[in-house]
């Protein structure tokens, strides 16, 4: 099938990922390709990974992933002495410990990026993806761009920022079907940022985002799936991980109901 499910940045969100996955499901797509960062954050890391493992593995390396490896060879104090209090510093302390030696040595082992039919992924760009820049605006987007131009195929999709958006040549142009799907030409170099499942940085909108890439149309649609995100929450503060964390994910209305 040539659908593909790109997801990224699931974050130990294992509500966000089940509904997502449940979802994907009744679209039909034939592969699932995750883009890093599948663990920190929320509540849920040793589960989160064997989901990713189980659906056949195919992940790039993300800033978090690979903190996991200097953490579990230098040990807490890598984090500072404030770390119980940082939503980064707890969630990565709570992901080493909860993981073990072989879950947390699949992830050191992640390549840091993927040829997929029609793309190429990587966690955060591809001019330089093992330093985990930000794509954010056309001038960070513009290098990985001239990156894309020298592929087979000029199209790449990162995460890392949580926000879905597209960055394309500026003389290009892409076939826009509406507000959430668009056609890619071939000879179009284009980065398309997927969003976060586990921890989306929309500024209204809490729902797992993620994207649905058709490699022989080169159609692509952003997706937003509902999910339990209070339940979500509610297992942040369950294992003791910062409010903030929880927090994060929920609307004015959930957060009332979080912190009765």
């Amino acid at each position: 099938m040539s659908k593909i499910a790109i997801l990224s940045d699931i974050h130990s969100n294992l509500p966000a990922l089940q509904a997502v996955l449940s979802e994907i499901e009744t679209i039909g797509a034939g592969r699932i390709i995750f883009l890093g960062d599948t663990i920190g954050y929320g509540a849920s890391p040793a589960e989160c990974v064997d989901w990713v493992r189980k659906l056949g593995g195919e992940c790039v390396m993300g800033n978090h992933d690979i903190a996991i490896k200097r953490l579990r060879m230098r040990g807490r104090q890598e984090m500072g002495e404030s770390w119980k209090t940082s939503g980064y510093a707890a969630g990565l302390v709570h992901s080493a410990e909860s993981l073990g030696g072989e879950r947390a040595s699949w992830l050191e082992g992640l390549p840091f990026t993927l040829r997929i039919p029609g793309a190429v992924v990587a966690h955060a760009n591809l001019h330089e993806p093992e330093g985990f820049d930000y794509i954010s605006d056309a001038a960070s987007a513009a290098p990985t761009l001239r990156k894309l131009m020298e592929e087979s195929h000029m199209t790449g999709f990162f995460g890392h920022t949580h926000i879905q958006e597209v960055f394309c040549d500026p003389y290009a142009k892409i076939d826009w079907f509406d507000d959430v799907r668009f056609h890619i030409p071939a000879d179009v170099p284009c980065a398309v940022m997927v969003g976060s499942v586990g921890q989306p940085r929309h500024p209204s909108d809490r729902r797992a985002a993620w994207v649905l890439w058709d490699s022989e149309t080169r159609e692509v649609e952003f997706r937003k799936t509902e999910y339990s995100r209070l339940q979500a929450a509610q297992d942040i503060v369950k294992v003791r991980l910062p409010l903030e964390s929880a927090m994060r994910l929920l609307t004015d209305a959930e957060e009332t109901i979080l912190l009765r």
